[in-house]
């Protein structure tokens, strides 16, 4: 297994609130999104991956399976930022999204809460392995909007589930199969927010090198009128 990061402010914003975790020895890949923009975003997205991360190296709950474990990292890491902002009134109004993986053998299991995404190259073709929790994700799911629309949708920041927001969230888990020569993406909607996902696949084909393919990422990105943060994490199963 080969791996890659990048994050990236981009270039219109001064201050970058995305973070990410690589955590090979646990299996562990991890990118978050903070929002509150001058309150702490960049606190929320870092001590909810912190947080997550610690969960799992103090392996709770002897005989849980990779999502109950991933479930209950993430839980954790809510209950953190939530406490977080109403302790201290810098902090107050941020929140972060956060998608992660545990990769163990054939098998990867993903969670997330917000509209960072993991996405699955295999064979030339790509999926996407989340859900969205966005306003603009429910107006696809209804049939009211198409994937072009979405990527220009006035409302496509609105997010209807994140981190930090209330005591408790829900987070969703998806187990799946993986097979040698498969490619991972994780990434904020830095990326997906501004590139088809055809285009994401076209150049996650193009190059076995992990850093050209997230450097050619970043840059279509910037192309296509990207304002905000990008950060991605880039996994080949070999």
């Amino acid at each position: 297994m080969r791996w890659s990061q990048i994050t990236e402010c981009g270039p219109v914003r001064r201050r970058n609130e995305d973070w990410l975790c690589v955590c090979p020895d646990l299996g562990l890949f991890a990118v978050a999104d903070g929002m509150g923009g001058h309150r702490a975003g960049d606190v929320a997205s870092k001590l909810a991956l912190e947080v997550l991360k610690r969960t799992l190296e103090s392996r709770p709950g002897a005989g849980a399976s990779a999502g109950e474990l991933l479930a209950q990292g993430i839980r954790r890491a809510n209950e953190a930022v939530y406490r977080s902002a109403r302790e201290f009134i810098e902090h107050r109004g941020m929140g972060t999204t956060l998608t992660a993986c545990l990769v163990r053998g054939n098998k990867l299991t993903v969670a997330n809460v917000g509209d960072s995404r993991a996405l699955l190259l295999r064979d030339g073709r790509i999926s996407k392995l989340t859900s969205d929790h966005s306003l603009v994700q429910e107006l696809l799911d209804g049939g009211g909007i198409t994937e072009e629309d979405a990527l220009h949708h006035p409302q496509r920041n609105v997010l209807t589930r994140a981190l930090g927001v209330d005591p408790e969230v829900e987070v969703d888990v998806f187990d799946y199969d993986i097979l040698r020569g498969d490619r991972l993406l994780l990434c904020t909607d830095g990326l997906t927010g501004f590139v088809a996902e055809q285009k994401i696949a076209d150049l996650m084909a193009v190059d076995t090198d992990p850093d050209a393919v997230l450097n050619a990422l970043v840059a279509e990105a910037i192309r296509a009128g990207s304002n905000d943060n990008i950060t991605m994490i880039w996994v080949a199963v070999d």
